[in-house]
């Protein structure tokens, strides 16, 4: 019970800070709102950021910035270009492409972002409170979607700048045609997309899902069919589980082609915390652990695996970007 108190505890605070001010706004705030750091309780995470100096880490930190701008998640493409999303009229899509030094806040976006996915400088598709919307200019401009109204706790991921998944707290969703059309995709059995931790499209017909119990569940024709494997978490870390699912995705995965893959976690429990990187060369039958040095937070990677990007739950605003380092 304390245990499962503990990561309630600290799925709270994240979405309690994230959740603030997703209201619609008939006009702007007269000024920005205060950001205030997140002030974990002593019961709910460690007291300081986990250190893990101790191992020899394939990723290697190539920037790590503050920004002032509310922020829920933030998505590096490489070292310069980048783009943050956050709740109220301030946290709409801000983009960068000096590494953070500066920011530009993007007039079109929403101000209720909850995922972003970055398919290469120029395209990049965001799910927000009222609609999905996508970018062709680097985050400078975007469109809505003809296809389903947008909802909180949204999780959108991109084969490339027409086919998309949209997940949302009642069904999974696709599109074919940069968000004309849209049909459902038939979740694996079992599994309700409050549950689901991440999803990741890598084509147009294959995907992959992670649900809270620690299950990988692959398509390869649509969501048609569904096969399903256990990443054996509670083997690997015994009381030590992936963070809640709650406003923002707290898992991140991409898989390069059939058999290579990658899942990075944020893990809890019994006063501990460290992210971990497993990575798979035999469509996930087993995986290996990666040291990642960076706080626990919700990670963002790349197509194509190069750059990982954590928004930290310890101190709100504190963005990391790390560069894969091994072969």
């Amino acid at each position: 019970m304390k245990r499962y108190l503990a990561v309630t505890m600290i799925g709270l605070l994240a979405l309690l800070a994230s959740a603030v001010g997703c209201a619609p706004m008939a006009t702007p705030p007269p000024a920005a709102p205060t950001q205030v750091p997140v002030e974990p309780t002593a019961a709910a995470v460690p007291t300081q950021a986990p250190t893990q100096a101790a191992a020899e880490s394939l990723w290697e930190v190539v920037r790590e910035t503050r920004v002032e701008q509310p922020v829920r998640m933030a998505a590096f493409l490489d070292e310069t270009f980048g783009l943050t999303g956050g709740a109220n009229y301030e946290g709409r899509a801000h983009y960068t492409t000096d590494g953070g030094q500066t920011w530009t806040m993007a007039e079109t976006s929403s101000g209720c972002l909850f995922a972003f996915d970055v398919v290469d400088v120029r395209t990049v598709w965001e799910c927000n409170a009222s609609d999905i919307r996508l970018s062709t200019d680097g985050g400078q401009t975007w469109q809505g979607s003809q296809g389903p109204r947008g909802q909180p706790f949204c999780r959108v991921s991109s084969a490339d700048d027409k086919t998309v998944w949209y997940l949302s707290p009642s069904k999974l969703e696709a599109t074919a045609d940069g968000g004309t059309t849209w049909e459902e995709v038939t979740l694996p059995e079992a599994v309700y997309p409050r549950d689901v931790l991440a999803i990741s499209l890598r084509t147009p017909q294959g995907g992959y899902i992670l649900d809270s119990t620690g299950a990988l569940y692959v398509t390869s024709d649509g969501g048609e069919t569904w096969s399903s494997q256990t990443l054996g978490l509670a083997d690997k870390y015994g009381d030590m589980e992936p963070m809640p699912p709650g406003s923002v995705a707290p898992v991140a995965i991409r898989f390069f082609d059939a058999e290579h893959g990658l899942i990075v976690l944020s893990l809890v429990g019994g006063g501990r915390s460290k992210v971990v990187a497993l990575r798979t060369a035999d469509g996930g039958q087993t995986w290996a652990e990666e040291v990642v040095p960076a706080e626990i937070g919700v990670p963002y990677l790349t197509h194509d695996g190069r750059f990982l990007t954590i928004h930290s739950f310890f101190n709100t605003g504190k963005i990391t970007v790390l560069r894969y380092a091994g072969g």
